[in-house]
């Protein structure tokens, strides 16, 4: 199998997701003049959409339907859309072309994973070794960096916030055109799941996963709640200007490369629900400590502990899904994964921190995200049964 290809392809992907994702709440606050509870209407609104195009996207590639033209579907919509939230400037309207963004590109990384998944799964049929998936998605951690280098002078100074949506947009196309060096994706001819959706769903509802999808729920609500309100702290509470705020979350990302090319050593120590506890213990803590002490010494010296974070809500959590997924619906369980955990926490995340911030400020926020991630923390701990397979397996 050719990585190349897959590779730049999360690289471009993330890219397009971070070139916007530090920014969303200021970026409707600054470029929209949006209040907070405009902001937290237009984040739910397009969360709710959401509940559709990851099942239905990731079922039509479980059903051989080539994911190549499902993606450049998807970047085709979604760098339309984001330049119409560049040009618009009513609310409804706004938020009309946010949610088709949104609606768009939420499948995006389901579907890439899926795609992986599926062409490892055939590397290990025909007996050769497995990749392993941390490998893969490093890469998509150095592409969501690498906006903050263009946005750090595009950005500078008084420049428009809305330059940001060009950046995503140039790298949507990018990765349009991406999809053709990806090879053909692996068919799943041999194997015969009628309904990859339903059978996903009951997978994910069984006893022995409830545990994990009710602590990562609460995980992705703490997550969906303070980090698209983490800009707008940077800058009020702080007083770091636009540019220097995504060049202070790449430096996250940068130090979450390590955590991740040392996943294999901190499962080994800690084992799988160890690191998942850890990472969001890590998550609390910081983000109290952030919110207690708002200065800039402390901005960066929490960055040192967002890879663990990122292992576990969004590595850990998706390499399990593949183990206890089948053949046939590898691709459709992370998208009812999607739907199941991903969106609704977004729903609530957003309203939760849309009216902290009415009422209170952004200050508040940070303290909700650093309470709902305790609360997921320890129903892993407590309630999350893992076998010598699930230790082992990765």
């Amino acid at each position: 199998m050719n990585l190349y290809p897959i590779k730049i392809q999360f690289f471009l992907s993330y890219a397009a997701l971070g070139s916007i994702a530090p920014l969303m709440a200021l970026l409707l606050k600054e470029a929209k003049d949006f209040s907070p509870r405009q902001i937290a209407l237009t984040l739910s609104v397009s969360s709710i959409g959401m509940l559709f195009t990851p099942a239905l996207m990731t079922y039509l590639a479980d059903k051989s339907i080539d994911s190549r033209k499902i993606l450049r579907f998807i970047f085709s919509i979604t760098a339309g859309s984001l330049i119409a939230v560049y040009y618009l400037n009513d609310p409804f309207h706004v938020t009309i072309s946010w949610s088709v963004y949104s609606i768009a590109f939420i499948p995006t990384l389901p579907l890439l994973d899926g795609y992986f998944f599926n062409h490892n799964q055939q590397l290990k049929d025909r007996g050769e070794k497995g990749l392993e998936y941390q490998k893969i998605r490093i890469w998509g951690s150095i592409g969501f960096i690498a906006p903050s280098v263009i946005l750090f002078f595009t950005l500078s100074g008084e420049k428009d916030i809305a330059n940001s949506l060009w950046c995503a947009v140039t790298f949507c196309i990018l990765s349009l055109l991406a999809t053709y060096l990806m090879q053909s994706p692996v068919s799943s001819k041999k194997v015969t799941v009628k309904k990859p959706t339903t059978e996903a769903f009951r997978v994910l509802l069984s006893p022995r996963l409830i545990p994990f999808c009710i602590g990562i729920f609460f995980s992705y609500t703490a997550a969906n709640c303070y980090y698209p309100y983490l800009s707008v702290f940077f800058k009020e509470s702080i007083g770091i200007q636009n540019n220097h705020i995504t060049a202070i979350t790449s430096i996250g990302v940068a130090i979450e490369i390590i955590y991740l090319l040392n996943l294999t050593k901190l499962k080994k120590w800690l084992g799988f629900r160890g690191v998942m506890t850890v990472g969001l213990t890590s998550m609390a803590i910081r983000l109290s400590i952030l919110a207690t002490f708002p200065t800039l010494q402390t901005a960066l010296i929490i960055q040192l502990f967002h890879g663990l974070e990122i292992l576990s809500m969004f590595v850990l959590p998706i390499m399990y899904l593949d183990q206890v997924s089948g053949a046939g619906f590898r691709n459709s369980i992370q998208g009812a994964f999607t739907i199941l955990i991903t969106v609704p926490s977004r729903l609530l995340g957003f309203v939760i921190a849309g009216e902290i911030a009415r009422v209170y400020g952004a200050k508040e926020v940070i303290y909700a995200g650093s309470v709902l991630s305790a609360f997921g923390m320890l129903i892993i701990f407590i309630f999350l049964k893992t076998d010598h397979k699930t230790e082992g397996s990765y």
